[in-house]
């Protein structure tokens, strides 16, 4: 009996096609969807003479500047993103975070400012 049940457990393992971590009705497991890290977005950020504008973002959100260690720079609440252009001051040469918060996700970004 005990031989049975270990058949039965290693069978569970390595049949990944009829084990429980596959999904029936998807190709993919179902540990491939907890992380999907493939948030890919059409913005646009450009930061020219002292002023940030985000392109490709439609909706209503909270941005805010973060320096690369984490400092918080500017925050804007509640803006609409096909609008955005704000006046900020950030040093040349430099690597910032921008973090836009929507209501459904939050997407953060890398850039210079140069």
């Amino acid at each position: 009996m005990r031989f049975l049940i270990l058949l039965l457990v290693i069978f569970n393992f390595f049949n990944l096609k009829n084990s429980f971590i596959y999904p029936r009705n998807n190709s993919q497991p179902l540990f491939y969807r907890f992380n999907n890290f493939s948030q890919k977005s059409s913005a646009k950020l450009i930061y020219k003479d002292g002023i940030l504008n985000i392109e490709g973002l439609n909706g209503n959100a909270n941005v805010s500047v973060y320096t690369i260690i984490g400092n918080k720079v500017a925050v804007f609440y509640n803006i609409e993103l096909s609008k955005f252009k704000q006046n900020i001051n950030l040093e040349k040469e430099t690597m910032y975070i921008l973090r836009i918060e929507l209501s459904n996700k939050i997407l953060t970004y890398k850039f210079f400012a140069r």
